[in-house]
């Protein structure tokens, strides 16, 4: 069984985002890494089951997810210069996530309708 490269890049994208919110703890040096680092990656592993499972609204409701690291992407990128790296991998990561997904969600449901 093969699986559709358009899934293959989001489950890429998302694991990748997961282990780059999960490497701030090593990126931060203050006393709240830990409290930040999983607060950043715990919204990220609700969609992994659907993600897993080649659920059709997961990979809609995903999207509006992404945007929540681009936006801290954005901003890390431009304000702190000592996370400059962390924003641009989180602006890569979140669009590369949020294209990639939506285009899937797309192929799902021409698939559903031919199925009908």
């Amino acid at each position: 069984m093969s699986i559709h490269p358009l899934k293959l890049v989001s489950l890429i994208s998302i694991i990748a985002l997961i282990g780059c919110q999960t490497g701030l703890i090593f990126l931060l040096d203050n006393d709240y890494r830990y409290l930040i680092s999983t607060m950043l990656t715990a919204p990220l592993l609700i969609p992994l089951k659907g993600l897993f499972a080649n659920k059709r609204y997961t990979f809609k409701w995903i999207g509006f997810l992404t945007m929540l690291y681009f936006s801290i992407g954005v901003s890390e990128s431009f304000a702190n210069p000592d996370l400059q790296i962390y924003g641009a991998l989180n602006i890569l990561l979140s669009g590369v996530l949020f294209v990639s997904s939506i285009y899937y969600s797309r192929y799902l449901r021409q698939l559903e309708q031919t199925k009908d």
